[in-house]
């Protein structure tokens, strides 16, 4: 029941340009997850045991920043995406194809977040216990750590040009 309820909520406020799904769209995306949250009987008890899949990550406090929360969003479209066509294959139910074409409306807008999130995840699947990537990641420590620096210098040329907590010079013009 929780996993539908944020794909409504992430289908009809999620997009980061201010562009909704036509309303039209938006009831037959609404009318279908109803119908969705029939056949996989959401009601049933096991569904509301232990955390959340997905709201939780929403809601986390790491994903304020709107750019890195696009790359979760995207991550979450995918999921999704991939959960309905697989099941579209044994049932090629209407539902499911409104719910695939809305989803595809927001992977087209937040492909290059999904990019973003596939390459973290490929980070993390290195076998960094492997000589040949030991060695690989050796040689290129020395070019990482430049480009990490080169970003915290202007990190902190950007504080020094505009500390927080000062504001900018406005005269006063009240007589």
């Amino acid at each position: 029941m929780v996993w539908q309820i944020c794909l409504f909520i992430f289908l009809a406020t999620s997009c980061s340009d201010g562009r909704f799904l036509p309303s039209s769209i938006l009831e037959k995306v609404a009318k279908s997850i109803e119908m969705l949250e029939k056949e996989f009987n959401t009601s049933l008890p096991d569904v509301a045991e232990g955390p959340p899949l997905f709201i939780g990550l929403l809601k986390s406090e790491l994903w304020e920043n709107a750019k890195e929360k696009n790359i979760l969003f995207a991550q979450v479209i995918s999921m999704y995406w991939k959960m309905l066509s697989n099941s579209s294959k044994t049932q090629t139910s209407d539902y499911i194809k409104d719910l695939l074409e809305a989803l595809n409306e927001y992977n087209v807008q937040y492909n290059k977040s999904l990019q973003k999130a596939n390459d973290i995840i490929a980070l993390s699947k290195l076998p960094m216990h492997e000589l040949k990537i030991k060695r690989k990641a050796a040689a290129e420590i020395y070019l990482v750590l430049r480009e990490v620096n080169i970003e915290e210098n202007k990190r902190k040329r950007k504080r020094r040009q505009n500390p927080q907590g000062q504001k900018a010079y406005r005269p006063h013009l009240r007589g």
